[in-house]
């Protein structure tokens, strides 16, 4: 017998003897995820298990990774080595690179450089997946996944036993929220500037998952020494993007420009968007926040778009939709109420019989604390149907990001999203579009069912609106 094989033999030795013994359950994880990663020489183990929707994977316990990585957002089942669970071992030999890892950029922090995933099955089923997590670059061969793969057993084992107890909700109930801790310096009580707060917040409404400046990057050095630093406000893991926020004058901006500049000039792997002052007031303005929230209009300004240029694009776009599901029965799905000037010309252009529904959502800055959810919710089941989501304009993409994970859980047969209009410039949540009308400028639009305060969707034309912006203390 190998040395190696009697430490595997050791190893389940003892995490058969935990599952056996009276030992709490919750005690039970840790020591089993201890236990675990030992005959393997790897850094640490975590075991995870799906929520009540199969969407998303909840740490139940974790030895060897820092409470910032375990936090570091809601881990997407569909995102996160998600070839586990559907029953398969996953070997991830760079997990800095590899597109089956959720958060690259956090798994390079944390040095974490191979990753070995098994699924835990519960009477047969994929209940989740035990991984392990190495600090050097390394595949691990058949004998450590067949080792690793019995070990995910005996936890599922353990888990059923636990359940029909019906203690295993409670073990659920008492895992932590995933995410930062308010209060943490990932997830600060205060900010350093009004609208970073904020913004803070309109990302927890949609349930983005963010760090607060969460790691500085040297820019200048001096005889080896570090002589520049410079550490980005925002940290977006699910779009592994960071986020520089400047609320200063414009002619006081030139030095974070140049920082930014020199980052991306220094790490071309790192994606980053400078936010200058009227970015941020204008992204706030649109969820009736911040300080252009209250500006007064003075009508509109260029037209941008003619009614014949939208009506022939509109024609184009229900031309390519009738061509892709021509003999089937799609389902146009819009989010009132906006796109309803969209919807119908795009209907009555259409060759192809359709099924028209709409939902309503709530909305940031509505109600107090909470999140974003369905107020009304389809009339029509999506379930086996092609469901394309029309949208009349996507700016940050969060609104259309939790839509679309909303509609994957109803089983539609097909998932597409038609736009008419796509503005790129602030861009936070990665969305698909299959059919874009127009893109954009990072203008305020009004007109063909996009509003101001209500105002201006019965135009038939997309203009710019102009605004007179409050004067602040610090333009005196």
């Amino acid at each position: 017998m190998s040395k190696q094989t009697a430490s595997f033999n050791k190893a389940l030795r003892d995490i058969a003897r935990l599952i056996n013994s009276d030992t709490i359950a919750s005690e039970k994880l840790q020591r089993l995820v201890a236990l675990a990663p030992r005959p393997l020489a790897v850094r640490g183990c975590s075991l995870l298990l799906l929520d009540e929707d199969r969407t998303r994977l909840i740490h139940l316990a974790a030895r060897g990774i820092s409470e910032r990585y375990l936090r570091k957002g809601f881990i997407e089942a569909d995102k996160s080595l998600s070839e586990t669970l559907e029953g398969k071992v996953v070997s991830v030999v760079d997990a800095a690179a590899d597109p089956r890892i959720q958060f690259r950029e956090l798994a390079r922090q944390e040095h974490i450089a191979s990753i070995m995933s098994v699924p835990v099955r519960i009477r047969g089923r994929v209940a989740g997946s035990l991984r392990v997590y190495s600090r050097t670059r390394r595949e691990f061969i058949l004998e450590e996944q067949e080792y690793l793969e019995t070990v995910a057993n005996l936890a599922g084992v353990m888990l059923d036993a636990e359940d029909t107890r019906g203690s295993r909700n409670q073990m659920l109930g008492d895992v932590a929220t995933p995410g930062p801790k308010a209060g943490s310096p990932l997830k600060p009580e205060t900010f350093a500037h009004p609208s970073e707060e904020e913004f803070a917040r309109l990302l927890d409404f949609y349930q983005i998952e963010w760090l607060y400046e969460p790691r500085s990057f040297p820019l200048q050095w001096d005889n080896g020494k570090i002589t520049e630093m410079f550490t980005p406000d925002f940290y977006l893991p699910g779009q592994d993007l960071y986020i520089e926020m400047t609320t200063l004058k414009p002619s006081l901006t030139t030095e974070k420009r140049q920082k930014v500049r020199r980052l991306r000039q220094l790490y071309p792997e790192v994606n980053i968007k400078l936010m200058g002052r009227n970015d941020c007031d204008r992204l706030l303005a649109k969820y009736d926040h911040g300080p252009l929230s209250g500006s007064k209009t003075r009508g509109i300004g260029r037209v941008l778009f003619s009614t014949p240029q939208i009506q022939r694009r509109v024609r184009q776009l229900a031309k390519e939709i009738s061509r892709r599901h021509e003999g089937e029965r799609p389902l146009l799905v819009g989010v009132m109420r906006g796109v309803f000037v969209f919807m119908a010309d795009l209907a009555r252009h259409l060759t192809v019989p359709v099924d028209i529904d709409f939902m309503a959502i709530s909305y940031y800055g509505a109600e107090k604390g909470g999140a974003v959810r369905v107020t009304k919710d389809l009339d029509i089941n999506p379930e086996g149907r092609h469901v394309l989501m029309v949208e009349d304009i996507v700016d940050t993409g969060m609104t259309l990001s939790f839509v679309l994970s909303y509609l994957r859980t109803r089983s539609p047969r097909s998932l597409s999203v038609c736009t008419l209009f796509d503005k790129t410039a602030h861009r936070l949540a990665d969305v698909q579009l299959d059919y874009v009308g127009f893109e954009v400028p990072d203008e305020f639009l009004v007109g063909y069912g996009l509003d101001f305060d209500e105002e201006y969707r019965n135009l038939p034309f997309v203009a710019l609106l102009k605004e007179e912006r409050p004067e602040s203390e610090a333009d005196r």
